[in-house]
């Protein structure tokens, strides 16, 4: 866990966290509510210990409800972090329609949702800022490596890919859109994280294409965020930030 005195400024912060009990929205939350945040979930689980809205954010309906409510009880949202994301891993030659949908609904136009909802509430009421982070990956930028997967792990799909790169691009549309109402919008894309599943293959075989040679954990990607949430972070937006272990320097 990171040190709370790291950033300063995180105490009564409203964060929006979506996908938030998954893997790193755990730790993100985890970290953000141990620095004095106030962080409001959204996942498809509901968990009771926590600020967290059941719901799906391809349902744009859902998403203008919760961020309503969010905004009447606070006032305001000061960091959204747009973390939910799924994939899809049957052979590309046997995609199917209901699954490009699925990925694209919760990858790219969840994300929309959230943000197209977030900033219609931010004009009318005048709201004075917001810093968006939205999550996408190393295989929005790279291919997936074939080679180093055994039979029995789980291949990122090509529309994951094309999705995560959606998010990049949308991340730059949006920083330019916004700059006028003191909205920041940045991007993040982790490489391979640190999973139980993975085989010692595929493990043994990532490592040997980073030149950290490891795969991340959870809590290598929170500096970034964190850095992008912060007051210390007030000139910077349209930016993609690769945390990969160096991965992509080849």
């Amino acid at each position: 866990m990171l040190s709370k005195n790291l950033f300063f400024g995180f105490t009564n912060k409203v964060i929006l966290l979506t996908g938030s009990e998954g893997k790193l929205g755990k730790e993100i939350k985890k970290t953000f509510i141990d620095m004095g945040a106030k962080v409001y979930g959204i996942d498809i689980k509901k968990n009771s210990k926590y600020e967290n809205f059941k719901a799906n954010i391809s349902n744009g309906k859902s998403v203008d409800r919760i961020i309503n409510k969010i905004i009447k009880l606070e006032g305001r949202i000061d960091v959204i972090i747009n973390n939910a994301g799924v994939s899809i891993y049957s052979p590309m030659e046997q995609r199917t329609s209901k699954e490009i949908d699925f990925t694209l609904n919760v990858n790219v136009k969840g994300l929309i949702n959230v943000i197209k909802s977030y900033f219609n509430i931010h004009k009318k009421k005048k709201l004075k800022s917001c810093k968006i982070i939205n999550i996408s990956s190393i295989y929005g930028i790279v291919a997936p490596d074939i080679r180093i997967y055994s039979k029995n792990d789980n291949i990122n799909s090509e529309i994951y890919g094309a999705s995560k790169a959606a998010v990049i691009q949308l991340t730059k549309y949006y920083a330019t859109l916004f700059g006028k109402n003191n909205i920041l919008v940045n991007c993040i894309s982790p490489g391979g994280i640190k999973d139980k599943n993975h085989s010692k293959f595929f493990t043994s075989q990532y490592k040997k294409r980073v030149p950290l040679n490891r795969l991340a954990f959870e809590k290598d990607i929170m500096g970034a965020i964190i850095y992008f949430s912060s007051d210390s972070c007030s000139y910077t937006t349209g930016q993609n930030l690769v945390i990969d272990g160096g991965l992509s320097s080849w």
